[in-house]
């Protein structure tokens, strides 16, 4: 930072006394003995910014807000009054009372869409051709993956005291459903539900599911009969 240097201030009685805001700020600079280069490393103003100022050519400095702001940082370097020289500023050009207003232009389009039978046909056209193209997607996933086999009865390593079971559950309709190598029927939502007649000891029952392309899903629960 630079050091201040004690300076006389502006006297309004002194005959020589600067009018302007631009003689006030080169007064103010010249009777410190400091250049404009100085004051633009300490203040981070550019040094156009500071000519402009200095010579009022108010066409080359920005927007008040921020010319203000500049004004400000000068004020402060060159020890100064800044409502002073804010004053001045604002006289000069014209701004005082009256604070600058940014508007805010927005374009609103206003977008039309008309429906005509056309577009209404066209549209419950390609509303039907996505539900084809579903339904052949979901009809080829099932016949190519392999069927789905679900068993609610009876839990595997049960123990029953009785000679036979009832096997409970739901598969895939259109597959052939087997119960140790024995077609069972199955309703039209797949569900099935087949007694099977056991031994006494450990019991084996294989469930074997095949769709049309031959596709197999196994489940195998083993049951212990004890009567």
């Amino acid at each position: 930072m630079k050091d201040f240097q004690n300076h006389k201030l502006y006297n309004p009685r002194d005959s020589k006394a600067p009018e302007s805001l631009a003689e006030k700020l080169r007064m103010y600079r010249k009777k410190q003995h400091l250049s404009l280069e100085q004051a633009e490393e300490e203040t981070k103003v550019r040094l156009k910014y500071l000519i402009a100022l200095e010579k009022g050519d108010y066409s080359q400095l920005p927007e008040d807000v921020y010319t203000i702001g500049f004004l400000s940082k000068y004020a402060d370097f060159l020890d100064a009054s800044k409502e002073e020289l804010i004053r001045d500023y604002r006289q000069e050009r014209g701004s005082i009372g009256r604070p600058r207003s940014i508007t805010l232009k927005t374009q609103v389009k206003e977008s039309r869409v008309f429906l005509t039978p056309r577009i209404i046909i066209l549209g419950l056209v390609f509303l039907g051709l996505i539900g084809i193209i579903g339904y052949i997607s979901y009809s080829i996933k099932n016949f190519t993956s392999a069927p789905n086999l679900e068993l609610s009865s009876p839990v595997t390593d049960q123990v029953i005291r009785q000679d036979n079971v009832e096997v409970v559950g739901k598969t895939d309709t259109g597959v052939t459903l087997k119960i140790n190598d024995q077609v069972i029927l199955i309703d039209d939502k797949g569900n099935f539900h087949e007694t099977v007649k056991l031994q006494s000891g450990l019991n084996t029952i294989e469930l074997r599911a095949t769709n049309r392309l031959k596709k197999e899903t196994v489940k195998i629960v083993k049951i212990l009969a004890e009567y």
